[in-house]
């Protein structure tokens, strides 16, 4: 009996391990995440000549609004370029889009992905492009969007991302998701950056130096979570990811429980996927170069989303109360602090409001769909999965 009580602390020993340091880590960074560097207005330079690419499948009827707002910048017309890969359009959108001064692409691959629309357009770069911008068929750039990054691009930088914030909250989980943006902007962005660390990506919202873009776009081969394979090859070479908070970008909110599995499932098969192939990588890259921002990225990878860290500790809390050890009774509580307090510094004052107390009513739901894709993620790598969008104005 009592070696099965030691077997059952040391089982709860590792799994508080994983569990409380996943918890640390967000609470860590989420408190830096207030601590951010001063910011100093860059002189103006000179404008840099731009490229908008926006990656679209089968967004047929989204397309305008996008586009609209890249012909709208703050930004001299002549330097400015916008690229369209229209994978798997229809003949008429086509003809409709043609009628914008855009260069509109064309694209109907076998296997159609990301990676492969972004190696159409680097193949069809203009040669005066001194910057890439990468957008989704959803997003929608604030006016001096332009403007900020051409003078950020001042700083040397070379990598930047760019604010990501919700164009809509008009469902639970649209709201929940839109949270759930800010939340990472302050962890993986603000947070990382405010210590000296690289910025996470995010798949859109991004500009790369038109070299960088040129050299590490055509190495890419992932199905999905080509932002994590691209991060994970940039900070390897030691390239820094900056993070230029106040430059902003508009992004649907998936509104139903049915496009949440489906993003959910694509994003932790990349996690895992890359956490798996690049960790021992990363750990010998740190021993022997001091690279912490490729260990620091494996890292991320390895943490469990939120939604079910927040679960699991929730009801690893609740089951302790039955079982009489004060130490990990505190441990685990402990834990489940500090992951909420993570999430609720990191979520941003406008969000305080009612219709926020009906979104959380929505968190069991998130949980079990969650949970159900621990099993489900094996083979999901190997297919791309589209996210469908259908809000066309913010």
């Amino acid at each position: 009996m009592q070696s099965c009580h030691q077997i059952i602390n040391v089982f709860q020993i590792m799994i508080l391990a994983y569990l409380g340091g996943n918890a640390l880590y967000l609470l860590f960074f989420a408190l830096c995440g207030f601590f951010k560097p001063e910011s100093r207005q860059n002189a103006f330079n000179r404008f840099r000549h731009i490229t908008i690419v926006i990656t679209a499948f089968k967004e047929d009827l989204i397309m305008d609004a996008v586009i609209k707002s890249a012909l709208q910048q703050d930004y001299p017309g002549e330097m400015i370029e916008i690229m369209l890969i229209a994978d798997t359009f229809s003949e008429e959108s086509l003809q409709r889009l043609s009628h914008y001064p855009i260069k509109l692409i064309e694209a109907r691959f076998e296997e159609s992905t990301k990676v492969q629309s972004l190696k159409l357009s680097n193949a069809n770069l203009n040669d005066k492009t001194e910057v890439v911008v990468i957008l989704d068929a959803d997003n929608l750039m604030e006016m001096s969007f332009l403007r900020k990054l051409n003078l950020c691009f001042d700083s040397g930088f070379r990598v930047v991302q760019c604010h990501r914030s919700a164009k809509n909250t008009n469902t639970p989980f649209a709201l929940l998701d839109a949270i759930s943006e800010e939340v990472n902007n302050n962890i993986f962005r603000s947070g990382h950056v405010a210590v000296g660390l690289a910025s996470a990506l995010i798949g859109s919202a991004m500009a790369f130096h038109a070299d960088v873009y040129k050299k590490y776009i055509p190495q890419l081969t992932a199905v999905g979570g080509f932002d994590k394979e691209l991060e994970l090859k940039l900070l390897r070479d030691g390239i820094f990811v900056a993070y230029l908070e106040d430059a902003f970008v508009l992004d649907e909110k998936v509104q139903t429980s049915k496009i949440f599995y489906k993003q959910r499932k694509r994003w932790m098969t990349a996690q895992f996927v890359y956490f798996g192939r690049d960790f021992f990588h990363s750990l010998w890259a740190l021993i022997k170069h001091g690279n912490i921002n490729y260990f620091d990225k494996t890292l991320q990878f390895s943490l469990l989303p939120r939604v079910l860290l927040l679960g699991i500790l929730g009801m690893i809390s609740v089951l302790n109360i039955f079982i009489h050890n004060p130490v990990f009774n505190w441990l685990w509580l402990g834990a489940l602090i500090a992951c909420t307090l993570s999430i609720l510094i990191s979520t941003p004052n406008h969000f305080y409001r009612k219709e926020t107390i009906y979104a959380v009513l929505y968190l069991p739901m998130a949980f079990f769909l969650m949970f159900s894709l621990l099993f489900r993620i094996r083979k999901t790598d190997k297919h791309f999965i589209h996210t469908e969008h259908d809000i066309q104005t913010p």
